[in-house]
């Protein structure tokens, strides 16, 4: 009598979970980051810095613009002038290199 009821709710847990688990794959996924670093030199000092985070499908600021870029990340990125990322790009592939002139890039999406 109880065996029946226990494989039932055996059945229902390990459903659960396993939806559980394809919904934070999922979550996992979509906000996936390009792994490596993204360096520049700032178009208005001149100084060297790079961008901490970043995540794929984002239009992320580049403060002061920038006058060269490596895209030192497993992931090819877009350079852009506005902050809707939907000016013209400028292609910059994984581990690879550019100088820019003006109109600097400000923004960046990686993916």
């Amino acid at each position: 009598m109880y065996a029946p009821t226990l494989r039932r709710s055996a059945r229902i847990v390990a459903a659960a979970g396993a939806a559980a688990l394809m919904a934070l794959t999922g979550v996992a996924a979509s906000a996936q980051a390009a792994e490596g670093t993204f360096f520049y030199t700032r178009a208005d000092t001149g100084a060297e810095t790079f961008l901490g985070s970043t995540p794929n499908g984002q239009c992320l600021a580049i403060p002061g613009g920038a006058r060269q870029a490596t895209n030192d990340t497993d992931t090819d990125a877009r350079l852009y002038t506005n902050s809707g990322c939907t000016s013209s790009s400028r292609f910059l592939g994984s581990r690879q290199s550019d100088v820019y002139s003006a109109p600097f890039p400000t923004f960046v999406k990686f993916g």
